[in-house]
C-alpha cells in the first residue's frame, strides 16, 4: 500500500489546454476525475488537495473577463471535502482547495501581471499573388491586405489607421513559465507531495523531468485524446501517464 498519515496532491492544471467539456463540467468536477486517478492501494484515509489553475489572467493590471468567471466559480465550489473510493471498500477525503495562480508558489505575495497581452500579426506572414493561386476576380482584396500589413497602415492614403488596430491577436505570457518554476519547486521543497499536472503541452517535459530527477511522484493527465505519448525513459516509475 501508499503509506502517508495525510496524503498530500498538488495539483497543477493548464487551463487553456482543458477541454471544452473539462471547461463547462467546472473545476471541481476535473479536480475530482483527477484524483480518481490515484493508487487505489493509499492507507491513509484523509488527504489534502492544493489546486493551482494557470492561464492569462492579467491584461496589463486589470484582471480578464474570463479570470473573473473562473474566479467566481472556484469561490462557489471550494473549499471542498473530495471523497475517492479506494480499494476493499475504503475511502479517503480530501480537503481541497483552488486558487488561480497569480503568482509563483514559492513567493505568493508578489503578483504577476500583464499575462495576457495583444500581439500584432507576425510579420513574416506571406502572400501569394491571386492568379497564381487562380483568383481571377478583379475585385479581390488580398492585394489590400497585403499593403495594410506589409506597411503597417491602411492602404488608403487619407487614412491614418494602422494595422496594429485593424488586425492583432491575444496571447498567454510568463504563464507556461510560471508553471514550470511551480512544478519544479514543488517537487524541491516537499520530497512527500504527489503532484499532477493536467495539460497535453509537451513543453512540460523537461520541467517534469527535472521533477522527477528530484525524486518526487507525478502523475500527467492529458485533457484531450492523445495518438501517442511521449515516454520518459530511465526514471523508473515515478511517472504515471493518463487521460483525463
Amino acid at each position: 500500500m501508499v503509506s502517508d498519515d495525510t496524503f498530500s496532491v498538488l495539483i497543477l492544471v493548464d487551463y487553456d489546454n482543458l477541454s471544452d467539456d473539462h471547461k463547462r463540467s467546472g473545476i471541481l468536477s476535473l479536480i475530482t476525475k483527477a484524483l480518481s486517478h490515484l493508487p487505489k492501494s493509499i492507507s491513509a484515509t484523509l488527504g489534502t488537495c492544493e489546486v493551482r489553475i494557470y492561464g492569462g489572467w492579467y491584461e496589463e493590471a486589470l484582471m480578464t473577463h474570463l479570470a473573473q468567471d473562473v474566479s467566481i466559480r472556484i469561490q462557489e465550489e471550494f473549499p471542498a471535502i473530495i471523497k475517492i473510493p479506494l480499494s476493499e471498500g475504503r475511502l479517503i477525503q480530501f480537503r481541497t482547495n483552488a486558487e488561480l495562480a497569480f503568482a509563483l508558489y514559492q513567493e505568493p505575495s508578489h503578483h504577476l501581471f500583464n499575462t495576457f497581452r495583444k500581439k500584432a500579426v507576425p510579420s513574416n506572414i506571406r502572400f501569394a499573388k491571386p492568379l497564381d493561386v487562380g483568383c481571377t476576380n478583379s475585385s479581390c482584396i488580398l492585394h489590400l491586405a497585403k499593403k495594410l500589413l506589409q506597411k503597417n497602415k491602411c492602404p488608403i492614403d487619407t487614412c491614418s489607421t494602422t494595422s496594429c488596430e485593424l488586425v492583432y491577436r491575444h496571447e498567454q505570457k510568463i504563464v507556461d513559465t510560471m508553471l514550470t518554476c511551480d512544478l519544479i519547486y514543488a517537487s524541491q521543497s516537499n520530497s512527500n507531495i504527489h503532484i499532477m499536472l493536467v495539460s497535453n503541452d509537451d513543453d512540460f517535459l523537461p520541467p517534469i523531468r527535472t521533477a522527477l530527477l528530484n525524486g518526487s511522484q507525478i502523475y500527467r493527465l492529458h485533457p484531450k485524446h492523445r495518438l501517442q505519448i511521449q515516454q520518459q525513459t530511465g526514471i523508473g516509475t515515478r511517472l504515471t501517464e493518463l487521460e483525463l
